[in-house]
């Protein structure tokens, strides 16, 4: 019934789906004091260190828009497709051609979704996710991200092993790594210049053979205009020390999302500390 009623909705055309995602966003912003608190300590954080002024409405609007372009992308794959573009293309060819296997690293920025689909186009691309809490929300994600050349495996042990078994054979694995991860897989590090508890699987996976790494985004151009994926190849490697490395990769991420910064998912809660990890850092 619940995947009946998302089609339908995402059946209306890209744009008023994410004039009602923008609706829904702004809704939740005002109905829900957590959410709110959550969104505005998020992005308040980050414009203190990059001095601008923070849009929390467009912020929260424009979470509502994610959603409604995850559920459009699922829908319309092809037509999703068709209105990406893809900066850095020869660059990203090079690199697939090259078949040394190739490490997407991605934020929760725009239209996030579209990013695996647009890489799956050129070759076989795995994608490592965390399980929704509740089941029948994890298996309808696993229907509606069902793609040709793409796979989704989840944050697991055999996830990790399909994982390198796909760089192994040259192929694309993706990440959205600015997720907490599970206590012990990862250190506390800077983040807009707060601790944030950050996974090290996407740094140990970068030391595996040639391996290139790259950071991604995928910034919504407009109402129903569709999405510009940019990204940045990571010409140094991480440093040894796991708290230095997480925090450049934070830095990354940082670069990408202060491209769009009303874009990014400011409403997650990434500064909590997981169940059984070590306090953070006094600052």
């Amino acid at each position: 019934m619940i995947y009946f009623l998302l089609r339908v909705f995402s059946s209306l055309p890209l744009a008023v789906m994410q004039i009602l995602g923008a609706t829904i966003g702004l809704i939740t912003y005002l109905s829900s004091a957590r959410y709110r608190g959550l969104l505005n300590h998020n992005l308040s954080v980050a414009a203190k260190k990059y001095g601008f002024t923070p849009a929390q409405w467009s912020s929260a609007m424009a979470a509502g828009m994610t959603f409604a372009d995850t559920l459009w992308i699922w829908q319309h794959p092809k037509k999703s497709l068709e209105i990406s573009h893809l900066d850095n293309s020869e660059e990203i060819t090079s690199l697939i051609e090259g078949r040394q296997g190739l490490i997407v690293l991605a934020p929760h920025l725009g239209g996030f979704e579209i990013i695996p689909r647009v890489f799956s186009q050129k070759i076989n691309a795995t994608v490592m996710y965390k399980p929704a809490r509740i089941s029948w929300l994890n298996s309808l994600m696993i229907k509606c991200r069902k793609h040709p050349n793409m796979h989704f495996v989840p944050a697991s042990l055999d996830g990790v092993r399909k994982i390198k078994r796909a760089l192994k054979n040259g192929e694309v694995v993706g990440i959205l790594a600015d997720q907490v991860p599970s206590v012990g897989d990862g250190v506390w590090a800077k983040f807009f210049n707060q601790f944030a508890y950050t996974s090290t699987f996407p740094i140990k996976l970068t030391r595996l053979n040639k391996v290139s790494t790259i950071f991604v985004s995928a910034e919504r151009r407009g109402l129903g205009k569709g999405w510009t994926i940019k990204s940045k190849l990571m010409k140094q490697p991480f440093p040894d020390d796991s708290v230095e490395a997480a925090t450049v990769m934070n830095e990354f991420f940082e670069e990408m999302i202060m491209l769009q910064p009303s874009q990014y998912m400011w409403s997650y809660n990434r500064y909590k500390r997981p169940t059984g990890a070590e306090l953070a850092p006094m600052e």
